[in-house]
Formats: C-alpha cells, structure tokens, sequence
C-alpha cells in the first residue's frame, strides 16, 4: 500500500508535508515520516517572513523614538526660554515700577 503525502495543519508543523497511511486516521496503521527536512517546511519560511517585518518594524519605531525625544528635548528647550523670558518681562515691570514710585514721591 502507497501513503500519500499529507500537509500537516497541526499549529506546531502547519504547512509540512509527511508520508501517512490513508488508514491513520481511522487508527487502523500508524505509518508516519516527514516528507521534508524540518528546516524546509512552509512554517519555517513564514516565521522568517514575520522575524523580517517585525524588524523592519522594530527599526521605525526606533526611529520614531529618537524624533520624538528630540521634539521633547527642544520643547523642553522652549518651555526654559518662555520661563525666563517671563521671569525678566515681570522683573522688568517690577523694577520700572520702583522707579516710577520713587520718582513720583521723590524718594
């Protein structure tokens, strides 16, 4: 008796082709043998097609990551500015308006 080659559907061989009996799901033979090598299955080469994409994916974000740090860095940068730039407009106003009382009282 001839066995076929059958694909596996198995989520631990999904795609790799084996010799088995037509009988073997029924139980009544137990003839089973890997047709291919395991490194040559479907499984394998999807798994390295997902490994690529996910480091592909893992290098924009990586990149995504650094743009955004900057943008932090120099909206950090700004927000410093803006503070003392505040901090001399009211120092500023402060102090003419000490002239201005001194002036006007004579002091």
């Amino acid at each position: 008796m001839r066995a076929p080659i059958c694909i596996s559907n198995r989520p631990w061989s999904r795609g790799r082709r084996f010799y088995g009996c037509s009988q073997l799901e029924e139980n009544r033979c137990n003839f089973f043998h890997w047709y291919d090598k395991e490194e040559d299955n479907g499984v394998v080469e999807d798994l390295k097609d997902d490994l690529e994409m996910l480091q592909i994916k893992i290098r924009k974000f990586e990149i995504e990551n650094k743009e955004l740090k900057e943008l932090v860095k120099s909206l950090k940068a700004k927000s410093v500015k803006r503070r003392n730039k505040d901090v001399f407009y009211k120092l500023a106003f402060f102090t003419s308006w000490i002239v201005y009382v001194l002036v006007k009282f004579g002091l």
